[in-house]
């Protein structure tokens, strides 16, 4: 089977250089695309796999990895896409954090509007992810301080 060959080709043509894939190894075999990221790699698309459960929410330390990562590509202009099957909610979450963390004036409601008006109103859709992104500063505060904690014990 060639699944899905048509779309790394057109990946290619518009110059797909980063994708972010949020599915576990199990959906992905599950979807009946197991090798979905060796697929991408082989096409020179680098993969940035961070796979949560369909449903739940990223732990604030793999959300940080994520906001960093997707930032540094966005920093330097590389065409990046992000992979949402069944994900759209999820990665939608974590688009909001990152206009949360760009913005100090942005509130959480603002951010949730703001991708429903782009994407409709199933933007952001659990009551899981409604609080998360309520809570995402104060999460994304106690992780930076918790972390600056242990790298100056380290560092001494």
């Amino acid at each position: 089977k060639h699944y899905g060959c048509s779309f790394k080709k057109e990946l290619k043509r518009y110059g797909t250089q980063d994708i972010f894939v949020l599915c576990t190894r199990g959906e992905l075999s599950k979807y009946r695309v197991p090798n979905l990221l060796n697929s991408y790699q082989q096409h020179g698309i680098i993969v940035h796999h961070h796979p949560i459960p369909d449903g739940d929410t990223p732990d604030i330390a793999n959300c940080c990895t994520i906001l960093e990562e997707l930032r540094g590509c966005l920093e330097n202009n590389r065409k990046t896409l992000i992979h949402m099957h069944t994900y759209a909610s999820l990665f939608l979450t974590v688009a909001a954090c990152l206009l949360l963390q760009l913005s100090d004036a942005m509130e959480p409601q603002e951010a949730i509007e703001s991708l429903r008006n782009l994407r409709g109103s199933g933007a952001i859709q659990t009551i899981k992810q409604y609080n998360y992104l309520h809570d995402f500063r104060e999460n994304l505060a106690a992780h930076l301080s918790t972390k600056d904690a242990i790298l100056r014990s380290v560092s001494r």
